[in-house]
């Protein structure tokens, strides 16, 4: 990604235009280094890192547009700025066609030739501030993708875990063919139930059986001991054993800690 222009080369055959552009940029902010030469620019250039280029294009020994093609072969991302006072001979078209960032006649003004350097920073900040987006929004969409598969899972464990055991025990019983329909129906739409209790418990705590997280998200509701035992078809003590096996895989033995309580205040 393309940073802001700090380092400029200049590179014009006449010694003049080069003193005259490298103090006017360097009064303008930016770190400056020109030559009359275009092959020693070339060197420099291959050894030094530099944010953009401006060029001569009619010099001896080597032109500039020969110059703005050896210069893309060293790094095809830099700017560069052509410049010439034979605007017959060259079109703007060509120039750019040619790959370089801007074109400019001479004579021209200082304060245009500062507009053309500003307008290709600006392009610059604005590429860049496109890829911090575009960062962004890929970094969301994965996010939003991950919620996505979080909660499919959720509503597979919870409907496994928490609501088909009971819809079991209902189908087993005594039901007319119409009650039977309807629980046929209530299994087929019960995949849009989604409860992140038992998953978040699940995925903390995987050792926990699936009568555990049943027992777990009857304490949760409020539920007593006798009420649990009724609901899933169980003694009374094998209740209070699912009980104790909850608080030793919860961390909670040795704690003086309401059951209920730690399990409401489980963040999901």
């Amino acid at each position: 990604m393309k940073r802001e222009i700090e380092r400029v080369l200049v590179v014009d055959d006449e010694q003049n235009i080069c003193a005259m552009l490298t103090k006017f940029l360097r009064s303008s902010g930016y770190s400056c280094e020109s030559f009359i030469d275009p092959t020693e620019a070339l060197e420099v250039l291959r050894q030094n890192s530099f944010d953009l280029v401006i060029s001569d294009i009619q010099m001896a020994g080597i032109d500039g547009l020969q110059l703005l093609s050896e210069i893309l072969k060293i790094d095809p991302e830099l700017d560069t700025i052509m410049m010439t006072g034979h605007t017959d001979a060259y079109a703007y078209s060509d120039i750019i066609k040619a790959g370089a960032s801007d074109f400019i006649a001479k004579p021209f003004q200082l304060p245009e030739f500062k507009a053309k350097i500003e307008r290709i920073d600006r392009e610059r900040r604005i590429q860049r501030e496109l890829h911090d987006s575009n960062t962004a929004i890929r970094v969301l969409l994965q996010q939003a993708e991950k919620e996505k598969e979080k909660l499919g899972a959720d509503v597979v464990c919870n409907v496994k875990e928490l609501i088909l055991p009971y819809v079991e025990k209902i189908k087993n019983g005594n039901l007319s063919e119409e009650y039977k329909a309807y629980i046929e129906v209530l299994e087929t739409n019960l995949s849009e139930i989604c409860s992140p209790f038992l998953k978040n418990l699940s995925l903390k705590h995987a050792h926990i059986s699936s009568m555990e997280v049943q027992v777990a998200s009857l304490i949760k509701a409020g539920k007593r001991n006798k009420e649990i035992a009724s609901i899933l078809g169980v003694s009374l003590n094998t209740v209070m054993t699912h009980r104790y096996r909850l608080r030793i895989k919860l961390g909670l033995k040795q704690e003086k800690v309401n059951l209920r309580s730690y399990l409401n205040s489980i963040e999901f």
